[in-house]
């Protein structure tokens, strides 16, 4: 075989080995996003489970039932946690802390724990006067809170989970979508008509 088939060839090779390294890399950096997005919609629904936990508990009922849960829980969250990048590692020791907190004290684990990235949300909103982007909202906390994992796509979950409990009421302008805090449950119900009509 001539050199210059051999140069070229090799050519080829190092051509679409870049193009499959960058194509992995994309593709990894898409998946990173999902995970981050899925595991702070699961914070989310733990955090409601510990509410409905503590609330069964105050009421009376059951209480061996929610523990089986988060056990379930934990091992599909370990994979992610175990194959996370090592900036990861902080917030998957977080969540690991804060499940064994409330195995041990599911009605009285609330009180003991901080707040939450949907307190943040919404005390900021609720301290702002004017609407303001997931990602004005992401910039304002991180810069509160640089102890936190704080990015815009955890912001605009949790903060659309704030409008679903009606406690944010979201307006898009053209592709921008804008969010402010509710003012009563009153406000949030005539909000959202003229919302749908604008």
């Amino acid at each position: 075989m001539p050199e210059s088939d051999t140069t070229t060839l090799k050519t080829q090779y190092e051509a679409r080995v870049a193009a499959d390294l960058h194509q992995n890399t994309a593709e990894q950096e898409r998946i990173q996003a999902e995970i981050e997005a899925l595991q702070a919609q699961l914070a989310s629904l733990e955090q409601d489970h510990e509410l409905l936990v503590g609330m069964r508990s105050a009421l009376g009922g059951e209480t061996a039932e929610p523990q089986t849960v988060p056990a379930a829980r934990r091992t599909v969250k370990k994979p992610g946690s175990a194959t996370a990048k090592t900036t990861r590692t902080p917030s998957a020791k977080k969540t690991a802390t804060r499940k064994a907190a409330a195995n041990k004290t599911p009605a009285t684990g609330l009180a003991q724990k901080g707040p939450t990235l949907t307190d943040f949300v919404h005390q900021h909103l609720s301290g702002q006067t004017e609407p303001r982007t997931a990602a004005e909202i992401a910039k304002a906390l991180a810069e509160a809170h640089p102890e936190r994992n704080i990015n815009d796509n955890l912001v605009r979950t949790t903060t659309e989970r704030l409008v679903a409990r009606s406690k944010v009421v979201r307006a898009k302008q053209g592709a921008t979508v804008f969010y402010t805090a509710a003012k009563s449950a009153e406000d949030s119900a005539v909000l959202k008509p003229a919302e749908a009509t604008a």
